[in-house]
């Protein structure tokens, strides 16, 4: 049988739980399955021009804030790249291809981004899944240093941070420890995954969030809703064959839910329609 994500080798790398991944590369892997024509390697050699112009900038024994700096210069003033303040919820904010054709996106595209400028010059940036935004943290830096690509690539301090979070949620926010470590790279994808969930459910495009839904029960297989949902959206594009496992998983294990007689009607249904069809 044929691998859903046979034509994702990175993605696949993430869900078999293996190290060193490339988060620029599942980004654009995401972005194929919206456009069947993204070039990965194309883009991919994009980002090691960026990270090319900057190399020369900075002395061999350049400072982090240093790299930063220059990394800011080439980025947000030369290149123009910018957070899509005025039309955040524009799906095109969450695709690593169009972020870098229009150069806006939001906070998690363009850490992705980011990030992999600064990966050849000697930063590892790794994200941190805030509360309400998402930015990034320079491994081994003490005190803890963050970087905001969603705001010009402004540094910051867990004091800062505190503030940024505290003015996105509308009240006073003292961020614990536990909220500022960086977060594993599944976690970056699941929450990429859920902005774009959100939008196609929003705009009312199944079949979109249906492409999403997949990868991610794929990536997190023991949150049972969004098993249930990756059902009921094969389901309600007419994948009926595939709706069923998840359906049944979802049935077997959460038997006592409130939406389980319409979740099993609805498995009863994919499965006679199945049967008939053979």
């Amino acid at each position: 049988m044929r691998h859903p994500f046979r034509e994702s080798p990175e993605f696949l790398r993430l869900i078999e739980g293996k190290g060193g991944v490339s988060l620029p590369r599942i980004a654009l892997e995401i972005a194929r399955d919206f456009d069947p024509s993204v070039d990965i390697d194309s883009y991919l050699r994009r980002i090691d021009a960026l990270a090319d112009r900057v190399r020369p900038r900075c002395s061999k024994d350049a400072r982090p804030k240093a790299i930063l700096a220059q990394i800011n210069w080439v980025f947000f003033v030369e290149e123009e790249f910018r957070g899509n303040e005025a039309d955040y919820y524009d799906p095109r904010n969450s695709l690593l291809n169009e972020v870098f054709e229009r150069k806006t996106g939001i906070p998690i595209s363009l850490s992705v981004l980011y990030a992999g400028i600064a990966e050849p010059l000697g930063l590892t940036l790794e994200g941190v899944d805030l509360p309400a935004h998402y930015v990034l943290r320079l491994r081994g830096a003490e005190p803890p240093l963050f970087v905001d690509p969603f705001h010009a690539g402004t540094l910051l301090d867990r004091e800062a941070c505190s503030g940024l979070v505290s003015k996105a949620v509308g009240q006073m926010i003292d961020l614990e420890d536990d909220q500022i470590i960086a977060c594993p790279p599944a976690r970056t994808v699941a929450r990429m995954l859920r902005n774009l969930k959100a939008i196609s459910l929003q705009t009312g495009d199944f079949a979109e969030a249906l492409l999403v839904a997949r990868r991610l029960a794929a990536i997190e297989p023991d949150n049972l809703e969004g098993v249930r949902d990756w059902g009921l959206l094969a389901y309600q594009t007419g994948h009926l064959g595939e709706a069923i496992g998840p359906l049944s998983r979802y049935c077997e294990v959460r038997s006592k839910a409130l939406d389980i007689p319409t979740v099993g009607e609805l498995l009863r249904a994919a499965r006679r329609e199945v049967a008939q069809s053979n």
